[in-house]
C-alpha cells in the first residue's frame, strides 16, 4: 500500500493513516487488489474513517458521498451575503441623497397652493426686492398708497421722457431648465402713459444672465397693444391697452432652452389670451432667467412713464398665484396646462432623485432575496 508516496503493510489497511494532518483531505489507499478511499479531518475529535469498495464495473475513484464540502468563507455565508447587501444598499442610498442635497437645499418646497413670493399689501414693500443703482439709474421706486385699491400700498415707478429704466428684482430663485413657474402681475398705468409708442417699452421681463441682448420673455406696451415679446421680436398680441388702464396678468412659463419644451401661457383679466406659445429660442437663452419689474424702454420715447404696481405673486401652481378679489381668481382650473419639462414645479428634480434612490434600494433587496433563495434550492 502506498500513501503519500510511502509503503504500508497490508495490516495497516484496516485503519486510517495516522499521519494525514491536512484539513478535509481525501486519499486513496492501495491494499493489494483492493483500493480504499478515505476522508481525514484534522479537527478533534477525529471523524470516523470511512471506506468503500468501488462498484462493479467502475474504476477506483472518489465517491461523491465521501467528498468533503469545501470550507465556505465567512463573507460568502448567508449572513455574510445579507450583511454585504445591506451595506451596499445603504451606501447607494447615502450617495444618492448626498447628490440630491444641493437641489433640496436650493429649491423651495412649498405646498401646491402656497406661493413662494408675494408683494404685501402694506408694511415694507421693498423688503422682498433686490435693488441696485444700475436698475434705478433713471429713478428710484417709491412706496405710496395705491391709487385704485383703497387701504393698500403700491410701488410707484416713474421716469421722465428720454430716460431708460427704473426696475427692481423680486428675491426669488432663478428660473432654470425644467422649472415651471406661475406669476400674477397687477399694475395701474398713469393716464398719460405712452401706450402708442412704436418702439420697445417693457413693464415685466425674464432676463437671461448675459450682459447683452433682449430677454427671452418680456411683456411690452407699444402700438396701443399689450404684447409678449421673445428677444424683442416675435410679438404676441395680448389685447389693446390705453393710458389709465389696469393691467392684470397671470402667466405660466415652462423654462427650457429647447424651443419644443419652453412654453408661455397668458391670462389677462381672468381670460386666456395666449395658449402654449413656444418662443423661437426657448424660454432660456443661457443657464437661468431672473425676474425684473418696473419700466425699461427705448430712450427715444420722450414722454414720461408712470405706473403703480400693487400685486405680484410667484408660485409653483395656478392656485398658488390666484389672489382673492383679483381677476386671477376667475381663471378656471381646466384652462391650466399641467405638463412641462419637469412635470411640475422646481421640486420635480429632487423628487425624481429620491424616487431613483428608493428604486435602487428595492433592486438591491430583491436581488439579495433572489440570490439566497437560489442558494437554498441549489443546496437541497
Amino acid at each position: 500500500m502506498i500513501v503519500a508516496g510511502r509503503s504500508r503493510s497490508r495490516a495497516e489497511c484496516s485503519s486510517p493513516p495516522s499521519d494525514v494532518g491536512f484539513t478535509s483531505a481525501l486519499g486513496i489507499v492501495e491494499c493489494g487488489a483492493r483500493t480504499v478511499t478515505y476522508e481525514a479531518w484534522s479537527s478533534a475529535p477525529r471523524a470516523p474513517w470511512r471506506r468503500h469498495r468501488p462498484a462493479p464495473g467502475r474504476s477506483p475513484g472518489l465517491e461523491p458521498s465521501l467528498r468533503s464540502t469545501p470550507a465556505v468563507p465567512r463573507h460568502m455565508t448567508r449572513r455574510g451575503l445579507v450583511g454585504s447587501a445591506v451595506a451596499v444598499a445603504l451606501a447607494l442610498g447615502l450617495l444618492v441623497l448626498i447628490s440630491a442635497a444641493p437641489a433640496l437645499a436650493s429649491s423651495p418646497t412649498p405646498s401646491n397652493n402656497a406661493p413662494i413670493w408675494v408683494l404685501p399689501p402694506s408694511g415694507n414693500l421693498f423688503s422682498g426686492f433686490s435693488r441696485n443703482d444700475y436698475d434705478e439709474q433713471d429713478g428710484s421706486p417709491q412706496q405710496v398708497r395705491s391709487p385704485d385699491k383703497p387701504g393698500q400700498d403700491a410701488v410707484e415707478f416713474d421716469i421722465p421722457g428720454g430716460a431708460q429704466r427704473s426696475e427692481m428684482q423680486p428675491r426669488i430663485p432663478n428660473q432654470v431648465e425644467g422649472d415651471v413657474q406661475y406669476y400674477t402681475y397687477g399694475a395701474l398705468l398713469a393716464p398719460d402713459f405712452p401706450t402708442d409708442t412704436r418702439t420697445w417699452q417693457l413693464i415685466l421681463q425674464w432676463h437671461h444672465f448675459a450682459d447683452s441682448g433682449s430677454p427671452p420673455v418680456a411683456v411690452e406696451v407699444r402700438d396701443g397693444r399689450l404684447m409678449l415679446a421673445a428677444e424683442g421680436t416675435d410679438l404676441q398680441d395680448l389685447g389693446p391697452v390705453s393710458g389709465g388702464d389696469r393691467v392684470d396678468l397671470t402667466l405660466r412659463i415652462a423654462f427650457s432652452r429647447d424651443p419644443d419644451q419652453g412654453t408661455v401661457d397668458v391670462w389677462r383679466d381672468g381670460r386666456q389670451v395666449l395658449v402654449g406659445y413656444h418662443p423661437p429660442s426657448g424660454t432660456l437663452l443661457d443657464n437661468a432667467d431672473y425676474l425684473k419689474v418696473g419700466i425699461y424702454r427705448d430712450t427715444s420715447i420722450d414722454a414720461p412713464g408712470n405706473l403703480w404696481l400693487d400685486e405680484l405673486r410667484v408660485g409653483p401652481t395656478l392656485a398658488s398665484v390666484q389672489s382673492p378679489g383679483s381677476p386671477s381668481a376667475a381663471i378656471p382650473t381646466e384652462s391650466d396646462p399641467t405638463s412641462g419639462p419637469s412635470g411640475g414645479g422646481r421640486g420635480g428634480s429632487s423628487e425624481t432623485i429620491l424616487w431613483v434612490a428608493g428604486g435602487l434600494l428595492l433592486v438591491v433587496v430583491l436581488s439579495t432575496a433572489g440570490s439566497l433563495h437560489h442558494r437554498r434550492r441549489s443546496r437541497s
